[in-house]
């Protein structure tokens, strides 16, 4: 296998992967959101094990206990506070206690489900270095570097690897600045038509065009 899928098969693709994350998961294609997590590993682990903490619990026992502890923190529910009098009865006729007609609730949608725990997202990480991986053993690429332009415009020694990883600061400012990357913005939120996710997206494309405008690069 040599050479790269056609645009409109790698779109399908990528659709397709988003779709089936959401039905599998129940939660947005996201990357940076993940690598977020292990900046603060002992937050998260932390975090998980108190999840596991109350997964474990009897929620029959967690309930009365929360309850306890709102009751002590605010007071018993409908309990009139010191010194307050009970509300004047509303005069007959002046229309003032009449119940307006219920609300109908809105239908519920599919909810999120709990953000997974770090063992998962490693894994997650993982297999996306994997798939990498197996890709470029695929197309007969691998160890042959980043390409012949990189080479030509970056050089392919020391020069070029401060250059990637300058490139990496840059994208992750600009990920932290617009909460979300090219796949949770440009997959799953431009997917659902969501303004701020569409303006990030557009911004995205913008910048990688101007950039490959400025190095001089021309696809083939």
């Amino acid at each position: 296998m040599s050479g790269f899928l056609p645009w409109w098969l790698a779109a399908l693709a990528l659709g397709a992967i988003t779709v089936g994350y959401w039905i599998a998961v129940r939660r947005p294609l996201g990357v940076s959101g993940v690598l977020a997590r292990f900046t603060r590993v002992r937050e998260e682990l932390e975090f998980d094990r108190g999840v596991a903490a109350v997964n474990r619990a009897d929620p029959i026992a967690l309930e009365a206990e929360l309850l306890a502890l709102t009751q002590e923190a605010f007071g018993t529910v409908g309990a009139p506070l010191a010194g307050a009098t009970a509300p004047a009865a509303p005069e007959v006729g002046s229309g003032a206690g009449v119940m307006e007609p219920a609300v109908p609730a809105a239908e519920a949608g599919r909810a999120c489900a709990p953000v997974p725990s770090l063992g998962a997202h490693l894994t997650f990480l993982g297999m996306l270095v994997v798939g990498g991986a197996l890709a470029a053993l695929l197309r007969g690429t691998w160890g042959a570097g980043l390409g012949e332009a990189f080479a030509r415009h970056l050089t392919p020694g020391p020069a070029g690897l401060a250059a990637l990883a300058g490139g990496g600061v840059l994208v992750g400012f600009g990920t932290a600045m617009c909460g979300g990357c090219s796949a949770g913005h440009g997959l799953t939120g431009a997917g659902r038509l969501m303004p701020g996710s569409l303006v990030s997206t557009g911004v995205y494309f913008a910048a990688a065009v101007a950039v490959a405008v400025a190095l001089g690069w021309r696809l083939t």
